[in-house]
């Protein structure tokens, strides 16, 4: 089914109010995206993190496989002591 265009101006509307916008394929466009990629890319292997939020959002499971290797490395260290009795 054929979207009619009142859908199609209410999806633009609705798109340009949240900010986005549908990638060009004109190529000084490319070349833009190829060059944010390329900054992108050089700002992560220099060790920068791109937002707050990107920086943060896998802490969560940072910290939740350190707590298990501080537990099992605390289980390793005191098992010799079980194996006497």
């Amino acid at each position: 089914m054929a979207s009619s265009e009142e859908d199609k101006q209410v999806r633009a509307q609705t798109a340009q109010s949240l900010g986005y916008f549908s990638a060009s394929l004109a190529p000084e466009d490319v070349a833009g995206y190829r060059e944010q990629i390329a900054d992108r890319k050089a700002r992560k292997d220099a060790g920068e993190r791109e937002c707050g939020y990107h920086e943060h959002r896998w802490d969560h499971f940072r910290e939740e496989k350190r707590r298990a290797d501080v537990e099992a490395q605390g289980r390793a260290d005191v098992a010799d002591l079980h194996e006497d009795l």
